[in-house]
């Protein structure tokens, strides 16, 4: 009878360390990581999903740049966030080209161009991909992006903020599995993203 209640007691103990782990685990909000590629020539396959890349140059500031806007996006939908893959889900960019333009707002030699995968993992396991990859056109090359055309003021923008279209565009994919795997926030955010 002595032996049972002490394994009962300990089993109990055991499950209350194991819910207070797990309640805390989820309190620290999802993972952010932000990888750029070695090789900057050539077609290649991404390390994490398999799909095509065709790499690029990338900018010595990418990481920074990409990273505070990816921090500022999960900020702005109020979903907890911290750096690292150490989370039960976090979000990878792979950036395998960020080129800025060469030229002003209304004359450019070449414009900005900018390709990323960001990839969302829930429990190490690759569950959703969003691809973006794109340079700026004139609108004589492409009447169908009339639209980009107009909301970016008529202007040839930065790499920085091509990527932070991006960037917007593949939260507002991946944002609904975001929030189903972690608590909308509280108002406490942790800003500790290595780079």
């Amino acid at each position: 009878m002595r032996t049972l209640k002490k394994t009962y007691i300990a089993l109990l103990v055991l499950a209350t360390i194991f819910t207070f782990a797990t309640i805390c685990q989820a309190d620290e909000g999802i993972g952010i990581s932000i990888e750029k590629v070695e090789s900057t020539e050539g077609i290649d396959r991404c390390k994490y999903c398999g799909r095509f890349i065709k790499n690029g140059n990338v900018h010595r500031d990418a990481l920074v740049i990409v990273g505070k806007q990816l921090e500022e996006g999960l900020y702005a939908r109020k979903i907890k966030f911290s750096g690292g893959k150490e989370r039960d889900q976090y979000i990878h960019v792979y950036i395998y080209r960020f080129e800025e333009r060469k030229g002003g707002n209304y004359s450019v030699e070449k414009p900005a161009g900018v390709g990323f995968h960001m990839h969302l993992f829930e429990n190490n396991t690759l569950k959703q991909i969003f691809v973006f990859d794109e340079n700026q056109q004139a609108l004589t090359e492409n009447l169908f992006g009339i639209g980009k055309f107009f909301k970016r003021g008529g202007k040839w923008i930065t790499a920085e903020k091509l990527s932070e279209e991006g960037i917007e565009k593949g939260l507002d994919a991946l944002v609904e599995d975001v929030s189903q795997g972690v608590e909308k926030d509280s108002g406490i955010h942790t800003k500790d993203i290595p780079r």
